[in-house]
């Protein structure tokens, strides 16, 4: 990838990731929604960041044996070939930003009390963190 490249799929990550969390938080708290229990919007969100993140790694595969098999030079925004790894940046993007609501709704709804909720975001974090720090 180009430097320009790169920065527009940073740009196309982190606006599927604000679009993600918009529909996410909206789907596990709409309450009148035609999936009338949580558990049932909690295993339709993790079933769907399965799909998700499944289909960014599948092109993400096919993509990385394409450029192997290929002598060609970096892929440039501007031309159509981008197409197939930004598609693959959004999918992650959506589907990071899932599965931290999806956390996040976890923990609203294990803790109730404002003591107990902030030690778990905390530690949540914290664990969080760990992972980012060890790659």
């Amino acid at each position: 990838f180009t430097k320009r490249t790169i920065g527009a799929e940073l740009i196309i990550f982190h606006l599927m990731e604000i679009l993600g969390a918009i529909v996410v938080g909206r789907f596990l708290d709409n309450e009148k929604s035609k999936y009338d229990s949580q558990r049932k919007r909690a295993i339709i969100c993790l079933v769907s960041f399965v799909l998700i993140n499944g289909a960014g790694n599948t092109i993400a595969f096919f993509q990385e044996i394409s450029a192997k098999n290929s002598t060609s030079i970096a892929n440039d925004i501007s031309e159509m070939r981008a197409i197939i790894p930004s598609t693959a940046f959004a999918l992650w993007g959506f589907a990071d930003a899932q599965i931290q609501v999806y956390c996040y709704w976890l923990i609203g709804s294990f803790y109730s009390s404002g003591h107990d909720h902030s030690r778990a975001v905390g530690w949540y974090k914290c664990v969080q963190s760990l992972g980012t720090a060890i790659g």
